[in-house]
C-alpha cells in the first residue's frame, strides 16, 4: 500500500512539476510579449522624438525667415519714409518755385 501511495505522491509531484513548468513557459512567453510591446513603444517614442526635432528645426528656420522679413520690412519702411520726405521737399520746392514764377510774372507785368 505504501508503494501505491508513494507512486501516487510521485505522480502528483510530476503533475505539479509539469503544471509549474507549463506555467513558467506561459509566464515567459507573456514576458516576451510584454518586452516586444515595450520595444515597439520605445521605437514609437524615438519616432516621435525625431518628429519633434524635425518640427523644432522647421520652427527655427521659420523664425529666422520671419526675422529676415522683419528686417526687410524695417528697411522698406525707412526707404518709404525717405521717399515721403523727399516728396515733401519736392512739393515745398515746387510751391516755392511757383510763388517765385508768380512774383516774376507780376514784376514783368508791371513793366
Amino acid at each position: 500500500m505504501s508503494k501505491i501511495t508513494n507512486e501516487m505522491i510521485w505522480q502528483a509531484i510530476k503533475e505539479l512539476a509539469d503544471q509549474l513548468k507549463n506555467h513558467m513557459e506561459e509566464t515567459n512567453r507573456r514576458f516576451e510579449q510584454i518586452d516586444q510591446r515595450f520595444e515597439q513603444i520605445d521605437q514609437r517614442f524615438e519616432q516621435i522624438d525625431q518628429q519633434f526635432e524635425h518640427t523644432k528645426q522647421q520652427l527655427s528656420e521659420m523664425n529666422e525667415r520671419f526675422d529676415q522679413f522683419g528686417q526687410k520690412i524695417a528697411q522698406m519702411d525707412k526707404q518709404l519714409t525717405d521717399v515721403a520726405n523727399g516728396q515733401k521737399i519736392l512739393v515745398e520746392e515746387l510751391f516755392d518755385n511757383k510763388k517765385e514764377i508768380k512774383r516774376v510774372k507780376n514784376v514783368l507785368n508791371m513793366y
